[in-house]
């Protein structure tokens, strides 16, 4: 009985969101319009939670919901749901409930500006196909699915489509990702042509064991475009920032987690993991893309840019996850497998908490100042004091700092490569050994970046007149992403809650279960136990606590009473301290390019106005160079427009003869192609 209303309730939540979508075009008043349909997005997205949640504890792993069936073949638009999409389901609709009361107020200041009726639409909807992206019952529907996701995210891309910096990341965001479905397309019909079925739940071993590994590759490129790895990564920096900051989140925190859904729905559980050189692919994608991702992160100076980077570098950290699962299962080590797994899985679900929270604070510092430039911002601890805080939980959390979320996941997946080096296989040791070199890189640049992210902007005295007039923003704001950084100390402290949830996934796609692996169940402590080592979150911190105070009172006891002194601070001869001569954002990153200048290739200029023995002022420039844009894209690009242009002049004749000759050819090809196979 509980199953069947789970289904129910998916369905209302489909529902709901259609509504909201409508009814955004059909109320006239833009601040009614925006209220009614963030509202109804909140409640579809708790009644989705709760559907999916429930699928998940109640161990039923799939439901089968057929909508209607068309006279179309192969296309019944049908959802199946197993705990696999329960889980990213869970994932988009906590999400999707911060977002929207997010977006509530955020809205605000296009009211009369834009058509929100339109943006609402277009927001409600792309939150719909990520669902049906998520559910989809055969390849044909979830093919559907991803080019209505794709294509409603370029619109949202480009909804400030005057400016022309917005329109390049639109346009190159949309090519980009069609080039990836290009891809998903032809691994499609690879496999329609061996099992003449685009069914999902049935098997691939009708295909041919060479055919399955140009479908691996295949669904690599074409999930890894839209997941953003490297070096398919170029769209992401530019369409991220500027999109408005409440669909950054969801393209962030939950899109490109359709490509990880997608790696693990057709590939993991379709094809079956049937090459180690897959699981090595993927995890040494993995560990290139973790280290650049989060060394671009670091330089970087626009905070939306900044977190775009970062994406990528969590994206990373999920793919070495995913290539450590496929080595571990290739190689018959189930338990490494299983540990990846989880810690892929685990890591998933956090980015989406926390880079959702940290985009949603972003979004605050732009609504506040109307600047994503750090050189502009700072002193805003002191104006904006309640998105400072969150903003720190997710700066903490994407850190991997102990007691926030982030490090669980991570933990899991340094646990996995501990044991596989354990097995004592020369080469998997030497890649388990660049991995773990790689998470700790990766994560002393991530710490470094977020302190610079949140020090520059938080921290010092106003750069500049818009840091100085900054407010705090709407209490709806503030909920939105109150509620996502919270739940990274949450889950942080209290991981087994979702541990438990993700066992279950991870037994519905491989049927090992880590739970016996844990050590304790107290609500209170929850020390977990895998490998050679065990963690208890709570207990740390309640230790640290503990030490902290201890420090304290024994300071208090031998210094005796504190006495508040001020006094007047060394200013090198100037009246007052001010603004520039704070430390710089620039200046925070310099040793960072200096190292890895072979990937930023920084050049400087120096300008100086007036007598160069008595200037009147001097302005000294730092800038860098995107290698993959310069000696990989703008290549590919060349070629293409020459050859373009080559080819309208000598196919492009306008006589009428020759294009009847074209069609001809094409006509007889066609016809030899179908006599041939």
């Amino acid at each position: 009985m509980i199953f069947l209303e789970t289904n129910s309730l998916f369905v209302e939540a489909i529902i709901i969101y259609i509504i909201a979508g409508i009814i955004s075009l059909v109320i006239k008043r833009q601040k009614v319009s925006n209220i009614t349909a963030n509202v109804l997005c909140i409640l579809a997205s708790c009644i989705l939670f709760i559907s999916a949640l429930t699928h998940i504890l109640i161990d039923k792993d799939k439901a089968f919901i057929e909508l209607f069936k068309t006279s179309i073949p192969y296309m019944d638009i049908n959802f199946t749901i197993d705990n696999l999409s329960a889980f990213f389901l869970m994932a988009l609709s906590i999400l999707v409930v911060s977002v929207s009361l997010y977006s509530i107020e955020y809205l605000s200041h296009y009211y009369n500006k834009r058509n929100l009726g339109l943006f609402n639409m277009l927001y409600s909807f792309f939150i719909l196909s990520m669902i049906f992206v998520f559910t989809a019952g055969n390849g044909l529907f979830f093919l559907i699915a991803w080019e209505l996701m794709s294509t409603l995210s370029y619109f949202l891309v480009v909804f400030e489509a005057e400016t022309e910096e917005n329109q390049k990341a639109g346009l190159l965001y949309i090519i980009m990702t069609h080039i990836g479905t290009a891809f998903i397309i032809a691994a499609l019909m690879l496999m329609f042509t061996y099992t003449k079925s685009f069914n999902l739940i049935g098997t691939s071993n009708a295909i041919p064991i060479n055919i399955k590994s140009i479908m691996f590759v295949f669904f690599l490129i074409g999930f890894g475009m839209k997941a953003g790895i490297v070096p398919l990564h170029i769209w992401l920096p530019y369409a991220h920032p500027a999109a408005p900051s409440n669909v950054s989140a969801l393209m962030s925190g939950i899109m490109i987690k359709t490509a990880i859904y997608g790696i693990l729905r057709f590939v993991f559980q379709y094809l079956g993991v049937e090459k180690t050189w897959w699981g090595v692919t993927i995890l040494v994608i993995g560990i290139i893309t973790t280290v650049i991702g989060v060394a671009y992160a670091f330089v970087e100076n626009n905070i939306k840019r900044l977190l775009a980077y970062s994406s990528i570098e969590n994206v990373g950290i999920i793919f070495i996850g995913l290539g450590l699962t496929f080595i571990g299962f290739s190689t018959k080590n189930m338990i490494v497998g299983s540990i990846a797994l989880t810690g892929a899985l685990f890591h998933s679900f956090n980015h989406t908490l926390f880079k959702g929270s940290l985009f949603l604070g972003a979004g605050s510092i732009h609504y506040s100042t109307g600047s994503k430039n750090m050189e502009e911002l700072g002193g805003l601890i002191k104006k904006m004091p309640i998105t400072a805080v969150f903003v720190l939980f997710g700066s903490l959390a994407i850190s991997a700092l102990i007691p926030f979320n982030g490090f669980i996941g991570e933990w899991f997946m340094y646990q996995g490569f501990f044991s596989n080096i354990a097995l004592g296989q020369s080469l998997f040791n030497i890649l388990s050994i660049i991995a773990v070199a790689a998470l700790a890189i990766a994560g002393a640049l991530a710490a470094g970046a977020f302190i610079k992210f949140f020090g520059i902007c938080f921290l010092g005295i106003p750069r500049s007149e818009k840091a100085s007039n900054a407010k705090e923003v709407p209490l709806l704001m503030s909920i939105g992403t109150g509620i996502l950084a919270s739940l990274c100390l949450f889950i942080g402290l209290f991981p087994m809650l979702l541990l438990k949830v993700i066992d279950k996934v991870t037994v519905s796609l491989n049927g090992q279960s880590l739970i016996g692996k844990f050590r304790g169940n107290l609500i209170i402590f929850y020390p977990i136990k895998v490998a050679s080592s065990s963690i208890a979150p709570l207990t740390i911190l309640i230790s640290i606590i503990l030490v902290i105070s201890m420090c304290l009172i024994i300071i208090r006891i031998i210094g005796g009473r504190y006495i508040e002194r001020k006094n007047g601070t060394w200013d090198c001869g100037f009246d007052a301290l001010n603004s520039r001569m704070e430390y710089s954002a620039a200046g925070f990153s310099k040793p960072i390019k200096i190292v890895f200048k072979i990937l930023f290739r920084p050049s400087r200029e120096l300008k100086v106005e007036g007598d160069k023995y008595n200037p009147q002022s001097m302005e000294y420039e730092i800038k860098e160079e995107y290698i993959f844009e310069k000696y990989i894209y703008d290549p590919i690009l060349r070629f293409v427009k020459t050859l373009s242009r080559k080819i309208k002049f000598s196919v492009q004749t306008g006589s009428i003869h020759l294009y009847l000759l074209y069609i001809f050819i094409t006509v007889l090809i066609l016809m030899l192609y179908n006599r041939l196979s």
